[in-house]
This record gives C-alpha cells, sequence and structure tokens, in this order.
C-alpha cells in the first residue's frame, strides 16, 4: 500500500512538473518553483515528509509524564466527569484536583466508544475512539491538551480515511483518502 502510494504521489508530482498551460491550469500554487519540487520518487518522499514533521514530543515521552504506568490511575466513564470555568477535567463529586487517568464512554451495545486520559484535567496521551463493531475510527495524541504529530481516522472498512499533521499546536496539513484507499486530497500549509 505503502509503495503504491509512493508512485501515486510521484506520478501526480510528474505531472505537475510537466505542467498543463495556463488556460487549463487549475493547480492552486503553494509558492514552490518548478526547480524546487522533487524529481525522483524518492526525492518525493523525502520533500512530503520535510513538509509534515512535527516538531512535538512522541507518545512515549508523553506518557512518560505520568510518572507510573497509566494503568495504575483511574479509569472513569464520561458521565462522572465535569469540565470547570478553568477548562480543565474534574471527577465529579472531586473537584479540588483535576482528575488525571483515563476517562471512558461506551456504546450502548456496551463495546468501547471512547478512550481518553487525561493529566491534571487535560488530555495527555492518547484519544481513541472506536465504530459500534470495534473498528478503529480515530488515534490522537494530546500533550498538555494541545493535538500532538499526526492524528488519524478510518472508514468503518479499516482504511485509512485521514491523517492530519500537527506541531507545536499548529495545524500543518493533511491527506483524505476515499473509501477504497485512494489518495484523493492532499493540503499543505505554506511555513514562513
Amino acid at each position: 500500500m505503502l509503495k503504491f502510494l509512493r508512485q501515486y504521489l510521484f506520478y501526480i508530482l510528474f505531472f505537475l512538473l510537466l505542467g498543463c498551460g495556463e488556460e487549463g491550469n487549475n493547480v492552486k500554487d503553494t509558492g514552490s518553483k518548478a526547480e524546487d519540487l522533487p524529481k525522483t520518487e524518492v526525492e518525493v518522499k523525502d520533500y512530503i515528509d520535510e513538509r509534515l514533521v512535527s516538531k512535538d514530543r512522541k507518545i512515549e515521552k508523553i506518557l512518560s509524564d505520568f510518572g507510573k504506568p497509566l494503568n495504575s490511575y483511574p479509569t472513569i466513564f464520561q458521565d462522572n466527569t465535569t469540565i470547570r470555568k478553568n477548562g480543565r477535567l474534574y471527577r465529579k463529586n472531586l473537584l479540588d484536583e483535576p482528575f488525571t487517568g483515563t476517562v471512558v464512554e461506551n456504546f450502548s451495545n456496551g463495546t468501547l466508544s471512547l478512550s481518553t486520559s487525561y493529566y491534571r484535567g487535560l488530555p495527555h496521551g492518547q484519544q481513541i475512539r472506536n465504530y459500534p463493531s470495534g473498528q478503529r475510527a480515530l488515534v490522537v495524541n494530546f500533550d498538555y491538551g494541545v493535538l500532538s504529530g499526526v492524528k488519524s481516522r478510518w472508514w468503518e472498512s479499516g482504511i485509512l480515511r485521514e491523517e492530519a499533521y500537527w506541531s507545536e499546536g499548529n495545524f500543518l496539513g493533511r491527506r483524505l483518502w476515499d473509501r477504497t484507499g485512494l489518495l484523493i486530497k492532499e493540503e499543505i500549509i505554506p511555513r514562513d
């Protein structure tokens, strides 16, 4: 699949480099000059990865902030929480200290719908959403309440639907795939 995507992106960029004349050109200018664009499949991969590199901490480092294994902290249901005016999550009836642990929510059939880890009342670590079937729907990482790294979404069939790229709280861009796994859109935010 990865090889197919690389080849697909290579051919798209190849045809973009060839140009199509001014009247038929509906390609959005990303600020790159033709001589700056990659010309080989390896250069295409490096070009894409460079534009979407996150400077954020990796999930392993984020989870080390908890001080002990996350599963040693309490797990509570979403309806046992409240968010105070300071924007932090608290356990109902324990409003003296922001919640640290995992908050879960289930579908009516009992399967896990949502699991989010919190540290001192802020999303910290992974948030995972599932479809009622149990198939993964979303995985996103937070670092003290800020989106971090890659946010991934899947179609219910298990095929990747979207990857959104974040770094230091800034949106870098995203890629979208259709239900068959074909890349249909890529948005890259130019960096200054």
